[in-house]
């Protein structure tokens, strides 16, 4: 009885994945991390705040000429130019709101692409099977984690992606 114990334990691991010895068959990878502190994906965050920063000036030029005819209204005619001017505002929110927020998904695409791109090559290289999102894993032992290095080789290949605001 010992010696059937010891023959199917023995069997059993020799057929198990060796990731101790040799490369690992799957891989930890915390995605968000690297979309957040890779030069590309920086640089589309530094991007998005320059847009915002050069939108905001429009629309607070608009606003403040808003409030400037409203405190000299005079008439009807000038109540009906005040709301017209700010449902023009209020458009113009909504519309830049939906065109930074479409360029931003479209980079985070773009930067969703070159990151695939690192992680096959590094899987290729290093014979891993499956990369799993950090997110979606409660514990593992003995996990081997990429995430540092698809964030270096990243930023080897990729520096920026350009952020692309679409008038549509």
């Amino acid at each position: 009885m010992t010696l059937g114990i010891l023959l199917f334990e023995s069997s059993y691991a020799s057929s198990a994945p060796k990731c101790a010895n040799s490369a690992s068959v799957f891989v930890i990878l915390d995605l968000k991390k690297v979309a957040s502190e890779s030069v590309a994906g920086k640089n589309i965050e530094s991007q998005i705040e320059a847009i915002n920063k050069e939108s905001q000036k429009d629309l607070l030029d608009l606003e403040s000429k808003i409030k400037s005819m409203e405190s000299s209204r005079k008439s009807d005619y000038d109540a009906r130019k005040i709301e017209e001017l700010q449902i023009m505002l209020y458009d113009m929110v909504r519309t830049i709101k939906r065109r930074i927020a479409k360029a931003y998904e479209d980079a985070i695409a773009a930067l969703d692409q070159e990151m695939r791109k690192v992680i096959s090559k590094i899987a290729a290289e290093k014979g891993i099977e499956v990369v799993i999102n950090a997110e979606a894993v409660v514990y593992v032992k003995n996990g081997h984690d990429i995430t540092e290095e698809v964030i270096n080789k990243l930023n080897e290949t990729c520096k920026s992606i350009k952020v692309e605001i679409k008038n549509s």
